[in-house]
């Protein structure tokens, strides 16, 4: 993401989303009530005379919206913004009609607030950081099968399935050919996927040795690929086994600032202290509130969906206590297992310096 422009007395920042990283940041900095101005299409009606039908014209123009309705669509890499008209840039279009506007990798936006708040200056800040980092892949295979994924700033995102019958164990000459035809489409698939998102390193794991296997084979056919491969074990495959590396910390080691990997260690490091019953760690709204007038909260996580709903305000007094009592604000994606976990305790979570009960 760029910031091509900042007015802190209009309350107005100009941003330019260039990934679906960016996309999804902005999703969550854009509240209703915000103004939101960018190019759009817009269909306007002209009746030519009263014997024909109404012609329908698509104009470009560009609007102010002021924000109702916020949707994050990730299939279609769009966030939609639809709200009341407050600004047109041409006379023929009417002030206070509802709108929609599109923004895409590529839009140049301008959101405008009556007041920016700390986690959304945040979220801009990480974006920013975000759009100079690389993104990780973490391959899981197994005989005769691998699964893709991109490790995102919102999420785990499955990218590709490689899947090849190798044949009986009897049949040597057979198998070891579709073996190598299926390294051959794996290793192909990563290389097409790491150029398209710029992904410098590339988790391998598997419970078994096709993971050294095919790093062997990466090291005599493609070379320049293997050097970006690191080498970790799983107990399984599939999506379980991805999020088993990234629990591991392997996505950590490898490009430490990652996002998700943070979130969900965090999240599991909560779960660990509840479990043990260490009274480091509380959830809840009322518990959790109870250990920041206590300035016990070294690490506050909230779902990023409490900051859409009607604990809002009460969610973000907690954030900027912690913040003034030196503690860490986590906002944690809903859309990766951590988050899902979150979710289950309410929401809202902390890690205590110390024990309040």
């Amino acid at each position: 993401m760029q910031i091509l422009e900042e007015k802190p007395k209009e309350g107005i920042v100009k941003v330019k989303a260039e990934t679906l990283d960016d996309l999804w940041h902005l999703y969550h900095v854009i509240d209703p009530g915000d103004v939101v101005y960018a190019k759009t299409l817009r269909k306007q009606s002209q009746r030519t005379d009263s014997l024909r039908a109404e012609k329908v014209e698509v104009i470009p123009v560009y609007l102010g919206v002021k924000a109702e309705k916020i949707n994050f669509h990730k299939f279609a890499n769009q966030v939609r913004v639809t709200g009341p008209i407050v600004y047109a840039s041409r006379e023929d279009v009417p002030l206070g009609k509802y709108h929609t506007i599109t923004i895409e990798e590529g839009t140049v936006v301008t959101i405008q607030k009556p007041r920016w708040k700390e986690h959304h200056i945040e979220r801009l800040k990480e974006a920013i950081e975000a759009s100079k980092r690389a993104k990780v892949m973490i391959v899981v295979i197994d005989e005769g099968e691998a699964d893709i994924a991109l490790v995102r700033e919102y999420g785990v995102e499955m990218a590709a399935s490689i899947r090849r019958n190798l044949g009986g164990k009897r049949y040597n000459t057979d198998r070891e050919s579709e073996e190598k035809k299926f390294f051959h489409d794996l290793a192909k698939t990563m290389a097409e996927l790491m150029e398209r998102e710029k992904i410098e390193k590339a988790i391998v794991a598997g419970p078994g040795f096709v993971k050294e296997d095919f790093h062997k084979f990466l090291r005599e056919n493609y070379p320049e690929l293997a050097k970006k491969v690191v080498i970790e074990d799983t107990s399984v495959t599939g999506r379980t086994g991805i999020y088993e590396v990234i629990k591991r910390g392997t996505v950590d080691r490898v490009y430490h600032e990652n996002r998700v990997a943070k979130e969900v260690q965090l999240i599991e490091k909560v779960l660990e202290n509840i479990a043990r019953n260490t009274g480091l760690a509380t959830y809840g709204l009322r518990e959790v509130e109870e250990a920041v007038n206590y300035g016990a909260v070294e690490t506050l996580l909230v779902l990023d969906e409490l900051l859409k709903s009607g604990h809002r305000e009460k969610v973000e007094e907690l954030m900027d206590a912690v913040r003034y009592s030196r503690g860490e604000v986590v906002i944690v994606s809903s859309e990766h297992e951590g988050g899902e976990k979150l979710k289950a305790l309410g929401g809202l979570a902390a890690l205590l310096r110390f024990r309040v009960k």
